[in-house]
């Protein structure tokens, strides 16, 4: 009896409470957020209603929130950003709340700002510069940066390992292997190992945890340094999230693609952290090129006080991977383009970066920030020092044994004379290898003090910095003949370096009605020296190894100036400015004498060498060329250079060379459909052309034929182009005698085997119309995307035009793939993601096809002699989920 009454009570509680339930009238809220200083939406911004009920602004910084009682008033919360309470309208049967701008707080930083904005350019930056939002990266899912960066204007990405963690871009035509004429950051901060003596990048962060990047290439760019002659890549991870939660996203493919992450983060009051965990193994294109990488890194930004902010990220990334700088031959690549057979050649690294930044308000329109940022990095890379022979010889050469472990794809398969295998070195019947250890520290301070000036028709912006910076490299090579599998040797080389210098820049922002003008001049002084450590090690007279270094010394100035013009919806901007490219170790401990480059003799430890540097100049227009509908940037650039002296793989300019580069960039995102339908789709094309010309100077290659294995055509082209412009070119060969003589007759096939230089010689009266290497003519980007609802499709397609591999711009292919032309390439990539809302678990299904021709295609020759071809163009097609609780 007294179960059945409980169950009647229950009974009626139930039905009185859905007859609760529906009397209960829902609302719906809908708004969208944008930042107040620079017009551009706010994603992940926390949306709350009196009650508690809180949902959040999607990439677009729009939001909809349903409540049970009529919206009085709701609250916007922002990490860095003013809260504000709103009072929705009601619209028909829904509230709204309109556009909600929030106002950057005075303590917020730059280096924990991401935008969600998905114009491809940043209204905070003057001049020229281009932006990849959140929502694109999320849409695309890339397995590299590589992948993103050939996306982007001006950019060419120059292919070699599968997930760019040693990344080759150029901008704007400038050298590209290892970035080394690019000033590579992330959150504002030097990645480069040594950004002056080695500039190349040996480290880039996994594209996993990339949320947004940016490339600046106005005269802006002149708050950082050094390298700021071409361009800036900056990549942005994400700020600590508004809710305090847990992400974690998984994804895998082929070729033994895997990627986990994991992190945990958001804003308790005042203060946001996160701290992260990033796995990656691929197991690469190519055999033998598998790659594993974790990075662990953390961050807080507090706010201290009204008028004080404090931020601090700590990261490692570690890598253990088998990587080679050896590639394929002609051969080779025809046969099978995935054959790699140095399976000893590994790479391992760690990296330890700190930024530590406070900042101050002294007063409410002045500001100082402290900067302090710190690396170490170190390398150790293997490698089996590899000749070219011809594919006839490789069993004799390498004998039974190897020939059947890793050559065995060649049997049965016949062979030319010009066809060639790069194979392991056999010494006494052992495989050589070499070692080449780096080990680089880097830490700087810098102050800048910003103050303002408001009034009803204008305002001034004054910004002072000044910075303190050092780095040391260590830099050790050695060689063993027993084995592929060693992990020791003997010293062939040990050199020191270390770097000081002192910089610092005034930059004054003028907005008077719709005119903006920005003067801003840098200034650098760097002292740098050189021991050779190994020679003073051998040598019993010194009482000091201070005694052997080499010094150098030098300082620059660069002005620049960018003025802009606001129109409705448009500004028109131009900007010039003196770039500059710091000398690191190939050329900076050289002697310059009247425009030519020797080394120093053996008791002068002095050297002179000066930066290249450059006049840049651009004029652009950039905003909403049609209101809601077509946005975008177009900007012509023009780059003249001088002191040139890196060419590329054992190229150099013994005098001094100029170069002149041009083009046009376009970036544009269209929006076909009306805005208020929920089916979306936008095209998203980039365009740049390109036009480089070596106007003067004399480029010196010793290696030509005496590494290069050539081909009959490479042969005659090389006679062609010397007895068709005998004043372009001066040919060296040793005599009888064994002594350097120069040719002073037409040259012919026979001398070809005699040469030991080879001198080119640009401008008037010599070759007039050389161009830069990987500097394609033409690059497009077209980007397609679909949405509904929950549901986004896209397609990618891109195109890289020809480009000449070296500053001798062979048509032909030599031999060993070493020199040629490289035909132009076209990938096609198609993504698919899904959104889904599982209670409080947000969460995102995806699957990629990257290449979906699986057109393998000649990406680079970046390393010359001793690599040959690096292909691309591999088919690549990944799944995974993205949860967010």
């Amino acid at each position: 009896m007294i179960k059945r009454v409980q169950l009647l009570v229950f009974g009626l509680i139930a039905i009185f409470s859905s007859f609760n339930l529906q009397a209960q009238e829902s609302f719906s809220v809908l708004g969208k957020v944008m930042s107040a200083n620079f017009n551009e939406p706010l994603a992940g911004a926390l949306v709350k209603s009196p009650e508690g009920e809180a949902v959040y602004t999607d990439e677009n910084g729009n939001f909809k929130m349903t409540v049970v009682n009529v919206p009085t008033n709701i609250s916007i919360e922002f990490l860095g950003f003013e809260s504000v309470t709103v009072t929705p309208e009601k619209n028909g049967t829904s509230y709204v709340t309109g556009v909600i701008r929030l106002k950057e707080k005075t303590t917020f930083l730059k280096e924990v700002q991401v935008s969600a904005a998905q114009m491809p350019f940043r209204n905070s930056f003057e001049g020229s510069n281009y932006y990849v939002s959140p929502k694109l990266m999320n849409d695309i899912q890339p397995i590299s940066t590589e992948e993103v960066l050939k996306t982007i204007p001006g950019v060419n990405a120059i292919g070699d390992m599968g997930l760019s963690n040693r990344l080759n871009v150029s901008i704007r035509g400038s050298w590209g292997r290892r970035s080394e004429k690019v000033l590579m950051l992330e959150d504002g901060s030097p990645i480069s190992p040594a950004p002056y003596t080695a500039p190349g990048v040996y480290y880039n962060p996994i594209s996993d945890r990339v949320d947004a990047i940016e490339v600046y290439t106005g005269a802006d760019i002149l708050r950082y340094g050094p390298n700021n002659m071409f361009g800036i890549i900056n990549y942005i991870t994400p700020k600590p999230p508004q809710q305090p939660g847990l992400r974690a996203k998984f994804s895998g493919g082929q070729h033994g693609y895997l990627t986990g992450l994991l992190s945990y983060g958001g804003t308790w009051n005042k203060v946001g952290s996160q701290i992260e965990a990033v796995y990656k193994k691929f197991d690469g294109f190519t055999d033998n090129s598998n790659v594993a990488m974790i990075n662990l890194n953390a961050k807080i930004f507090a706010e201290l006080s009204e008028t004080q902010s404090l931020y601090c990220k700590i990261s490692g990334q570690f890598e253990d991977n088998l990587a080679s700088l050896s590639a394929l031959t002609p051969y080779t690549f025809a046969l099978d383009p995935k054959q790699n057979p140095f399976d000893a050649d590994r790479f391992t690294m760690h990296r330890y970066g700190l930024d530590i930044i406070h900042k101050w308000l002294p007063s409410k329109d002045a500001s100082l920030t402290t900067k302090i940022f710190a690396s170490d990095f170190a390398r150790d890379w293997w490698r089996q020092v590899n000749v070219v022979i011809k594919a006839a010889d490789v069993r004799n050469y390498v004998g039974e044994e190897i020939f059947s472990d890793r050559y065995s794809y060649l049997e049965g398969h016949s062979a030319g004379d010009e066809d060639f295998v790069r194979v392991g070195r056999i010494n006494l019947g052992n495989e050589a290898t070499t070692d080449s250890r780096w080990h680089f520290t880097v830490s700087a301070i810098e102050e800048t003090f910003q103050k303002s000036w408001n009034h009803d028709t204008w305002t001034n912006q004054i910004e002072f910095q000044i910075k303190g910076y050092s780095e040391t490299y260590k830099d050790i090579v050695l060689a063993n003949d027993s084995t592929r599998w060693a992990t020791n040797g003997r010293f062939t080389t040990d050199l020191a370096y270390s770097l000081k210098s002192f910089s610092g820049y005034v930059r004054d922002h003028f907005t008077w009605k719709r005119f903006q003008v920005t003067p801003i001049v840098r200034m650098e002084q760097v002292w740098m020296d050189q021991l050779n450590r190994l020679t003073a090690s051998q040598n019993p007279d010194i009482d000091d190894e201070n005694e052997l270094k080499r010094n150098n010394s030098y300082y620059v100035i660069q002005p620049g100036l960018t003025l802009g013009y606001q129109l409705d919806h448009l500004k028109v901007f131009g900007s010039v400015y003196r770039g500059y490219i710091a000398p690191s170790k190939y050329f900076a401990f050289l002697v310059e004498r009247d425009g030519v480059l020797t080394n120093p003799l053996v008791d002068e430890f002095d050297s002179n060498i000066k930066p290249e540097v450059s006049l840049n100049a651009e004029l652009g227009i950039r905003g909403e060329f049609i209101p809601g509908r077509i946005y975008g940037q177009v900007a012509y650039f023009s780059n003249s250079i001088s002191n040139f002296y890196l060419a590329g793989w054992n190229e150099f300019f013994d005098k001094l060379g100029t170069i002149r580069i041009q083009g046009i960039e376009a970036a544009m995102r269209i929006e076909c459909l009306p805005l208020s339908s929920d089916h979306k789709f936008s095209i998203q094309p980039n365009l740049t052309l390109l036009k480089s010309t070596v106007q003067s100077g004399e480029l010196v290659d010793r290696h030509l034929f005496s590494q290069v294995k050539h081909s009959q055509a490479t042969r005659e082209e090389f006679v062609n182009k010397v007895n068709g412009n005998p004043d372009g070119y001066d040919v060296f060969v040793k005599n009888q005698s064994g002594q350097e003589i120069e040719l002073d007759r037409p040259v012919t096939v026979d001398d070809l085997s005699f040469i030991t230089k080879t001198v080119y010689r640009f401008g008037d009266g010599g070759i007039q119309d050389g161009a830069t290497p990987y500097s394609p003519p033409v690059a497009f980007t077209i980007n397609l995307f679909y949405s509904y609802k929950n549901l986004t499709a896209g397609f990618g397609f891109n195109h890289v035009g020809k480009q000449y591999a070296e500053f001798a711009n062979f048509e032909n292919e030599s031999a060993d793939g070493a020199i040629g032309v490289i035909d132009p390439f076209q990938s096609m990539d198609v993504n698919l993601n899904y959104d889904l809302n599982l209670e409080r678990t947000r969460c995102t299904v995806f699957i990629v096809c990257k290449n979906l021709t699986d057109k393998v295609f000649v990406a680079s020759r970046l390393n010359r002699g001793q690599s040959g071809i690096m292909p691309g163009g591999f088919r690549q097609i990944n799944a995974g989920i993205n949860f967010i609780f």
